[in-house]
């Protein structure tokens, strides 16, 4: 029987992993389809659970890597001047192009959600591809900046004038078939003022309704897969490992928590949890390293062998979803479930999935202030620990400090929070306030507005 329901399709250069973006696409692919619409997702082939695959859309096959970095003075790349630059980016584009109007002709898509292809600078080829499919569609085509390559130091210098001209062009482009939408109030401002695109504002959003991961047969062993006592005091870090992400903070306080472990010695945690003289403070860095930034995995594993502290990589067996792939793969969830605590550092983020999923699972949150955290959401009233919003300086690695005395003032809040009795009831208020403003109900009314729009 054929399928007579309107068709969408969901764009981005992954689908399926633990990042933030492929979690928000997750989201609204469920929540289309629960209002009656076929969704086909499409991605390069880094996946899981794509419709279709565009091998060109990956962002680290080397001809993409070379143009980055040669796009920008940052990587300090291959010269490679103007015309050639210019040939080279439209005709990967082109294949792009090509490859999504074969399988849109198949399909008969009647709308299409684009996500982070217009407004990065990783992989400049599929922006003017995708500007030039909706050119030639005349379908709508809603397009979801999370992140803007003028947000990271790397894309601050293109490297000669028609790299300057390709941005303005086509990253975003202004096209009276896209409708933009922002994810935080700064990036709407700054779309305004650099591009004159006005733009839609919808935050990241959680399926607050969802039900928790429980212990059950298949993660009772997780605690002994990695290595951790079930009384250690488990400290989770569930972003992806890339710079931006501020990890070193998290690792500079695991090892100043670890001084004061004693004042936990004997005591009972907010979730039972008894700690005894041979508890350890464990590390858990539970996101995988983009290969575009793995030198800073290699900083931070020489972090950790610096200050001592006990800390597992476990990208390996975590992924969206559990599965079995030769070994046994755990669910995000599942480290959510078992974390006593969670850190985000993020020095820089468009919104900031991990800490609405640890709101989600009741965990206090250790974070620092980061700009769209201050702009957004602090002022929702949730309970954290935070570590300031000030960066003091950076090692000769790069790495980067906060004042002593804010880490001091964090260790004291969290030894707190770690054993109070009242911690509960306040991640059950940071629930409700989560609730209220992040809730599924968020996504679906600005998904049944959309549509009922334009279709």
């Amino acid at each position: 029987m054929s399928d007579h329901r309107r068709k969408i399709a969901i764009v981005h250069y992954r689908v399926g992993r633990t990042d933030g973006v492929s979690l928000e696409i997750a989201k609204r692919k469920h929540i289309l389809e629960m209002l009656g619409y076929s969704v086909r997702l499409i991605s390069g082939p880094i996946q899981n659970g794509a419709n279709f695959i565009i091998d060109e859309l990956e962002f680290e096959r080397p001809d993409i890597v070379e143009i980055k970095e040669s796009s920008f003075d940052y990587f300090k790349g291959k010269l490679i001047d103007s015309e050639e630059m210019e040939k080279r980016i439209f005709s990967i584009a082109k294949k792009i192009e090509d490859a999504f109007l074969k399988y849109c002709w198949q399909e008969k898509f009647d709308a299409i959600l684009i996500h982070n292809i217009y407004s990065m600078g990783l992989h400049l080829p599929a922006a003017s591809a995708f500007t030039r499919i909706a050119e030639k569609l005349k379908i709508p085509v809603i397009a979801t900046h999370h992140d803007y390559y003028w947000e990271r130091k790397e894309y601050q210098k293109p490297a000669n004038e028609f790299i300057k001209n390709y941005l303005k062009q086509f990253v975003p482009p202004s096209n009276n078939n896209i409708v933009h939408v922002c994810i935080n109030s700064l990036a709407q401002s700054e779309l305004k003022m650099r591009r004159g695109i006005n733009a839609l504002i919808l935050p990241d959003v959680f399926d607050f309704d969802q039900p928790y991961m429980l212990l059950d047969d298949y993660n009772s062993d997780f605690l002994e897969t990695i290595n951790v006592k079930p009384h250690d005091i488990f400290v989770l870090q569930a972003t992806r490992i890339v710079e931006r992400k501020g990890i070193e903070l998290a690792i500079h306080f695991v090892q100043e928590l670890e001084k004061k472990k004693n004042k936990l010695i004997g005591k009972r945690l907010y979730n039972g949890k008894i700690i005894k003289k041979d508890s350890s403070i464990v590390f858990v860095v539970a996101g995988y390293p983009e290969k575009f930034d793995i030198h800073y995995l290699q900083k931070l594993k020489e972090e950790i062998n610096r200050t001592g502290i006990d800390a597992r990589f476990i990208y390996n067996i975590i992924d969206a979803e559990r599965r079995w792939d030769g070994k046994k793969i755990y669910s995000l969830w599942d480290a959510y479930l078992f974390a006593d605590i969670i850190t985000y550092p993020s020095l820089l983020e468009g919104w900031g999935n991990q800490l609405i999923e640890a709101i989600f699972y009741k965990k206090p949150v250790v974070l620092y202030e980061y700009p769209v955290f201050k702009a957004d959401i602090k002022k929702e009233g949730y309970y954290f620990i935070s570590l300031g919003d000030k960066i003091i300086d950076r090692n000769d690695d790069g790495l980067v400090n906060i004042k002593s005395e804010k880490m001091n003032e964090a260790i004291s809040e969290s030894l707190q929070v770690l054993s109070s009795d009242n911690t509960l009831n306040l991640m059950k208020e940071n629930l409700i306030i989560g609730s209220k403003y992040h809730g599924s109900q968020v996504l679906e009314k600005f998904l049944k507005q959309q549509m009922n729009r334009y279709l």
